[in-house]
C-alpha cells in the first residue's frame, strides 16, 4: 500500500478495529472458548480498591455491533472521577500482511458520585453502590492490558439547560403520576441553503416509581398517531438513591500503526433506548420535526431562537402510556435487559 493512502484508509478502517471483523474464524469468535481468568486479574489488579467486580460474562455481541465483547459488572467503592483505558494487539483478517493497526486503545471516563446521588442533575454516570457494565472487545485479540487513574470528583456540573421558551398549554397526559408534564418547547435549526428545520419537543419530570413506555406524537390535520410501541421510550423510574445497574455509555478509541508511526481516532457508542429516572429527574422527548422555508434568513449563533411556524398549528403533543417493554434488539439494550431494578411496579399496577 502507498504510504501516502493509509492515513486516508486509516479512518475508514477504525470501525474495523472498534467494531470487530465479521470474518473472524469461527472457533476464535465462539465465546466458549475464550478463558477470562487471567483477563479478571489483570483487570482487578487495575481497578484496585476502586471498584469491585461483582460478576462477568460473554457475548458474542448484538446485531448493532458483532464481535465477542467481555462485559464485567464493576460497582464503585469510592466517589471520583475515573479515567479507564485497555489496550491489545491487532489483528487484521483482511490485510495480515500488511495490517493497519498493530495496536488499538479504548479510553473511557467514569463519574462517580456518593451514594445515593441525583445521577441526571449531578451529571454522574454511577453513584457509590450502582453497578456500571464495562464492555471490552475480545475477539481473537491478544495481550489486553488495562489501567484505571482516579482523581477526586469536581463540584456537580449542572445540567445543560434546554432550549426555547416552554408553552405550557394543558395536555392530557396518561403518564401521570409517573411522569408530570411540563409544556412543550420547539428549537429552529437554520439550513445553510435557505429554510429551516424545526424540532419539538416535550419535557416531563419524573414522579412515582414505576415502569412504563413514553410515546407522544402529534396529530397534524386528521392524520391519527401511530399505534403499538412504535416510537415508544422505555423508562424506569427508581425511589431515589436506590442502586440500579447502566451500561458505560462511551469511549475514545485509537488505532496505532507502531511500525510506521501513524494513528486515528473516533468513538464508540454503548447507548441503550431505557431512561433511567429518579423523583424529580427532567427529561425532553422530541416528538415532531417540520421543514419550513426561511424567514427574514439565517439568526446570528447569539441571536434569538424563534423561528418560523409549520402551515398548520397542529404542534401540541399527544401522550400515552403504554406496558412497559425493552426491545432487546434495539441498540444495546440486550446487555441490561436482565438487570433492571427488580422491585419497581410495572406501569404503577405491580408486575
Amino acid at each position: 500500500m502507498m504510504p501516502l493512502l493509509r492515513p486516508i484508509l486509516a479512518a475508514l478502517a477504525l470501525s474495523a478495529a472498534s467494531t470487530p471483523h465479521a470474518n473472524l474464524p469461527r472457533g476464535d469468535a465462539d465465546p466458549s472458548v475464550r478463558d477470562t481468568a487471567a483477563l479478571r486479574r489483570s483487570l482487578a489488579a487495575a481497578l484496585g480498591g476502586d471498584f469491585r467486580i461483582a460478576r462477568h460474562e460473554l457475548s458474542r455481541g448484538l446485531r448493532e455491533r458483532g464481535g465477542v465483547y467481555w462485559l464485567v459488572h464493576a460497582q464503585p467503592v469510592r466517589s471520583g472521577d475515573y479515567a479507564l483505558a485497555y489496550r491489545y494487539a491487532y489483528r487484521d483478517h483482511v490485510h495480515p500482511e500488511n495490517p493497519l493497526y498493530t495496536h488499538v486503545e479504548h479510553a473511557s471516563a467514569i463519574r462517580v458520585g456518593g451514594r445515593g446521588c441525583l445521577r441526571r442533575a449531578e451529571i454522574r454516570d454511577v453513584c457509590v453502590g450502582d453497578t456500571i457494565i464495562l464492555p471490552f472487545v475480545l475477539n481473537d485479540f491478544g495481550e489486553h492490558t488495562f489501567s484505571v487513574t482516579r482523581r477526586d470528583p469536581g463540584a456537580p456540573l449542572a445540567p445543560p439547560d434546554m432550549d426555547g421558551e416552554l408553552t405550557t398549554e394543558p395536555v392530557r397526559n396518561p403518564a401521570a403520576p409517573h411522569l408530570e408534564y411540563l409544556g412543550w418547547r420547539s428549537y429552529v435549526m437554520w439550513h445553510r441553503n435557505g429554510g429551516a428545520t424545526i424540532a419539538y419537543s416535550a419535557d416531563f419530570r419524573a414522579g412515582a416509581p414505576g415502569r412504563l413506555n413514553l410515546r407522544v406524537t402529534t396529530r397534524p390535520g386528521d392524520v391519527a398517531p401511530p399505534t403499538g410501541w412504535y416510537g415508544a421510550v422505555p423508562i424506569v423510574i427508581v425511589p431515589r438513591g436506590q442502586p440500579v445497574t447502566v451500561l458505560l455509555e462511551h469511549e475514545n478509541v485509537v488505532g496505532r500503526d507502531e511500525a510506521h508511526g501513524f494513528s486515528s481516532h473516533t468513538g464508540n457508542e454503548y447507548q441503550t433506548t431505557l431512561k433511567l429516572l429518579q423523583p424529580g429527574d427532567r427529561i425532553s422527548i422530541e416528538y415532531m420535526r417540520v421543514l419550513s422555508p426561511a424567514r427574514g434568513g439565517p439568526r446570528d449563533r447569539g441571536g434569538p431562537r424563534d423561528g418560523p411556524a409549520p402551515e398548520n398549528d397542529a404542534v401540541t403533543p399527544v401522550i400515552a402510556r403504554l406496558p412497559f417493554r425493552l426491545d432487546t434488539a434495539e441498540r444495546f439494550n440486550a446487555w441490561i435487559t436482565g438487570h433492571l431494578p427488580a422491585n419497581t411496579e410495572e406501569n404503577g399496577r405491580g408486575r
